[in-house]
């Protein structure tokens, strides 16, 4: 049976604008910023060298904890640390200063319906930080860690980077996704709607899809005014590639989807 993540349509919206992603992660982080002091003689600055301390204590604490399901860890509500794992080799070490549970939402949703990845043998640890400004001191000192261990491949392969926002271009895959390209022929069920929309589809679409799937935020309104009509969906399988089919069956003149590498967006010709 499929697995299927706990994300509401608002959700998805919010993990496929990556800008919103992007600011998200800044604004946390700006909370507590060392501000260098360089106008005066280094003799009468203080410098403590925390990154060796961290990264001993951090450490410690992961060899503690234990490996979880990654679907049990998508509520963790402070920011941290957390390494991933598949059928238990350890893969990629991340942080963030948002909740981790937000940031492990987006790898999830990119993991799922992967070619050569099951998301149900992805495993992840994670520890919570209470000083924000303690998460990207550490990180370099992490990465390089479990790098010279073999035991962080995935993060130099492109895995962790956000979503590629709309208007960017066609930017190549990253080698992850070369590696695991998205499973567009994945079976993705809707359930019985009796009056739903062209938005509301792609929307329930998108809840289960192997990529990005989005009406950019500034085409939204004029889409809901253009497919306003409603029509009745039986309860219904079909592969990604079906469902899009479907959808540009049903696009009104001047409207398109355009499938990038990581990403579907549907668009408005100009």
């Amino acid at each position: 049976m499929e697995e299927r993540l706990p994300l509401s349509p608002e959700s998805i919206d919010e993990l496929n604008d990556s800008e919103n992603s992007d600011d998200l992660e800044v604004a946390a982080r700006s909370r507590s910023v060392v501000r260098p002091i360089r106008d005066v003689p280094d003799e009468l600055v203080f410098r403590f060298e925390v990154g060796p301390a961290i990264l001993a204590q951090l450490l410690e604490k992961l060899q503690l904890i234990e490996r979880t399901p990654l679907s049990n860890a998508l509520s963790a509500r402070y920011p941290g640390f957390y390494q991933l794992f598949v059928d238990g080799s350890p893969k990629y070490i991340g942080k963030t200063a948002r909740p981790i549970g937000q940031r492990l939402r987006e790898h999830a949703k990119k993991l799922r319906h992967r070619i050569g990845i099951d998301l149900g043998h992805v495993e992840c640890k994670f520890a919570f930080v209470e000083d924000p400004s303690l998460v990207d001191v550490a990180e370099g000192a992490l990465i390089d860690f479990f790098g010279h261990r073999g035991q962080a491949e995935w993060n130099a392969s492109g895995f962790g980077s956000k979503v590629t926002g709309h208007r960017r271009g066609q930017q190549e895959a990253s080698d992850w996704a070369q590696l695991y390209p998205p499973n567009l022929d994945a079976a993705i069920r809707i359930d019985e709607c009796p009056a739903i929309t062209l938005e509301g589809l792609l929307r329930s679409v998108a809840l289960s899809s192997p990529i990005t799937l989005s009406i950019p935020q500034r085409l939204r309104p004029r889409f809901r005014e253009v497919h306003a009509d409603t029509f009745s969906l039986p309860t219904t399988e079909k592969t990604f590639r079906e469902w899009m089919d479907f959808v540009a069956n049903r696009l009104a003149s001047g409207w398109r989807l355009n499938p990038q590498a990581e990403s579907w967006y549907v668009e408005l010709d100009s």
